[in-house]
């Protein structure tokens, strides 16, 4: 796959999740999603255990795994139609895919400038902080355009 390739793949998806960024400040309520809905509802752990078909005592178990961040996406799934709900699923980014792969390319690439900035001091050879600069922008872009098979190792 080209840089051209993945730059692509990048916007698309960044262009998806930045959908999603205005949930980044929503924290789970302290007793979990299920509980706190289903008491909002006025439910009782047999009204949902109904709607869900499923038993009383397995959703006070769905409700004590998921304040634990233990239930699986399945169970998630079968609570929030009993609740009368759409579970939907998603990663919140930080930042960008983009940024991600170019802070992850600046790290690789300072690292070699240290090896080159060394090296260049021995031969008495050291360059400004703008050619320093400049050439770590061009090491970045070259590293995007043809990452190493270790990209994410580093």
């Amino acid at each position: 796959m080209t840089y051209w390739d993945r730059k692509l793949i990048w916007e698309q998806l960044d262009a998806r999740l930045q959908k999603l960024s205005i949930l980044r400040g929503l924290a789970v309520p302290e007793k979990g999603w299920i509980k706190a809905i289903r008491e909002g509802l006025g439910m009782t752990t047999s009204d949902l255990a109904k709607k869900a078909k499923l038993s009383q005592s397995r959703i006070s178990k769905l409700e004590k795994a998921e304040s634990d961040g233990d239930l699986k996406l399945s169970s998630l799934r079968k609570m929030a139609e009993g609740l009368g709900m759409t579970l939907v699923y998603g990663f919140v980014p930080k930042t960008s895919l983009e940024a991600e792969v170019r802070t992850q390319a600046r790290k690789i690439a300072l690292k070699r400038m240290v090896k080159l900035n060394h090296t260049m001091r021995l031969e008495n050879q050291e360059i400004t902080e703008l050619e320093k600069q400049n050439a770590l922008d061009d090491l970045i872009e070259k590293i995007l355009h043809n990452p190493p098979k270790d990209f994410w190792q580093q």
